[in-house]
């Protein structure tokens, strides 16, 4: 015999992705942490235009750096638990652009 274990961990809500204040290559990225969790603790793993940049975080804020000014990105909050992938939440947030009078 065995037991097959099925995730029942459920979305993160809320999503808010934001440039932070005088930054032009920096997002910041915050969420809910899901209401059903499926009895475990919750990590996430955070995608950037369907790039892992980060995974098995445990906090619900990340800040994306070396973007590119003005430019919009596309992001993908994942819950995880040690049954697997949970439900998911995507948003797009634009970084500020860059001072005119500042030369890169």
């Amino acid at each position: 015999p065995y037991s097959m274990r099925v995730s029942n961990l459920g979305a993160p809500t809320n999503l808010m992705i934001s440039p932070p204040s005088g930054s032009c290559d920096q997002l910041m990225v915050t969420w809910t942490a899901p209401c059903n969790t499926g009895g475990l603790p919750v990590t996430y793993k955070v995608y950037r235009n369907e790039t892992l940049i980060t995974s098995m975080i445990s906090s619900t804020t990340t800040e994306l750096s070396g973007l590119r000014a003005n430019t919009e990105y596309t992001v993908r909050v994942v819950a995880f638990n040690d049954l697997g992938d949970g439900g998911e939440v995507t948003g797009t947030g634009r970084t500020r652009q860059q001072d005119p009078s500042i030369s890169s």
